[in-house]
């Protein structure tokens, strides 16, 4: 039938949702949730430069946003976030279920909140006052120095518990972890160099080489030479800093590359996935995890008891990772070495918690586990939770 969409195309369904929401952007009453939610749709259609302008447009009109949940709901919290794509911050939305009543506020103009944070604060935020915790989800970034610091100015106004002092999360770059971490016990961090395009390569190859502040493999390669080098520069003209690492041959004796992805919840680790690739540039997305039998398989048993999986060495030291970095909440990327010792990659307090391997009957859902582990957290440290307890007693 013409004009029906074929349910497996999710392509075709995003264009369609985009579509619907364009044209609710004509009607006043529905106009700013539209321009939000096309910020996400555009995303995933891979239009970046629309998504944002679609949030600039929800923002002019409101700042503050409200995410409807059931009621009554069980807590309320406050999200400081800056604009940006997917990854400029933490997306808690995709975290929380519908028993977390989610408020966010976007920082659009650091320099007016730090001016006069009391000031800043919207009379819409106000009313929805107290709030169990202020969690800054605002990611490491160049960019984001002004907002982190903005946040924590908001966050001392508000009478309530933070979550991620944004000073801590600053000091995230893979230089300054790399810093932070370094003489971690059982453990490799890499040296991250900052350098500029066209300088020679500040370390000897074989070597690691991305845009800075890139994720997801954007940029990223690997460089064998001067020769490389110079062909990498060509191809990224324009761009001025670059981060440079050792390039460590992590393989593991059956000659694959794994890569873990661990959360971590008041110093403690919740694994949230494992990609096992032929190829050194491995992430979940191109492992092929969920198309290959034996690789879901070991995945489930580092989801169920990664202690059988990681090798006491690496255990070790992410519990030392965790007490070194400090943050209440954060991601960690992770290899393993052939003699055991940990392998830093990337340490993180953006990394999506995505829910893949959730949901499957009598499957793991790691991502629910970390869910519950978040609530418990917040729930421990906010006043109106314990209050609330104790009246139930």
């Amino acid at each position: 039938m013409q004009g029906t969409i074929d349910p497996g195309d999710e392509r075709a369904r995003w264009q369609h949702s985009r579509t619907l929401l364009e044209a609710a952007t004509q009607v006043p009453a529905s106009r700013r949730d539209a321009h939000r939610v096309l910020w996400e749709t555009c995303q995933a259609l891979g239009d970046r430069t629309a998504a944002l302008l679609h949030l600039q447009m929800a923002l002019a009109e409101g700042a503050f946003f409200t995410r409807p949940c059931r009621r009554p709901a069980k807590r309320s919290v406050l999200m400081l976030c800056v604009p940006g794509d997917f990854q400029a911050n933490l997306p808690l939305d995709r975290l929380f279920d519908d028993t977390t009543l989610l408020h966010t506020l976007w920082i659009t103009d650091p320099r007016r909140v730090l001016a006069d944070p009391e000031a800043a604060l919207p009379p819409e935020l106000r009313a929805a006052m107290p709030f169990d915790c202020v969690f800054i989800a605002i990611a490491e970034d160049a960019r984001h120095v002004a907002a982190l610091a903005a946040a924590d100015a908001l966050a001392d106004c508000i009478a309530a518990p933070v979550i991620n002092q944004g000073a801590r999360v600053g000091g995230l770059s893979r230089a300054g972890a790399a810093t932070l971490l370094r003489g971690l016990p059982d453990a490799i961090v890499p040296e991250h160099v900052t350098r500029q395009w066209g300088d020679p390569a500040p370390i000897g190859p074989p070597l690691i080489i991305r845009p800075i502040g890139s994720h997801a493999g954007s940029g990223l390669e690997r460089i064998t030479g001067t020769e490389a080098l110079a062909d990498y520069d060509r191809r990224h003209q324009g761009l001025f800093g670059f981060t440079v690492s050792p390039f460590i041959d992590y393989r593991s004796p059956d000659g694959q590359w794994r890569k873990f992805r661990f959360v971590f919840v008041d110093g403690t680790p919740y694994p949230l996935h494992l990609g096992i690739h032929h190829n050194w540039a491995v992430w979940y997305y191109n492992a092929g995890m969920e198309q290959d039998a034996a690789k879901g398989a070991e995945e489930d048993r580092f989801l169920a008891t990664p202690q059988t999986v990681l090798p006491a060495r690496a255990r070790a030291a992410l519990h030392a990772l965790g007490q070194r970095v400090g943050l209440d909440y954060f991601g960690l990327d992770c290899g393993v070495m052939p003699d055991g010792r940990l392998l830093v990659f990337e340490v993180e307090t953006g990394m999506i918690v995505h829910d893949r391997r959730s949901g499957e009957p009598g499957g793991p859902d790691p991502a629910g586990r970390i869910r519950l582990a978040v609530e418990a957290m917040i729930d421990r440290r906010s006043p109106l939770r314990q209050e609330a307890a104790a009246r139930g007693r």
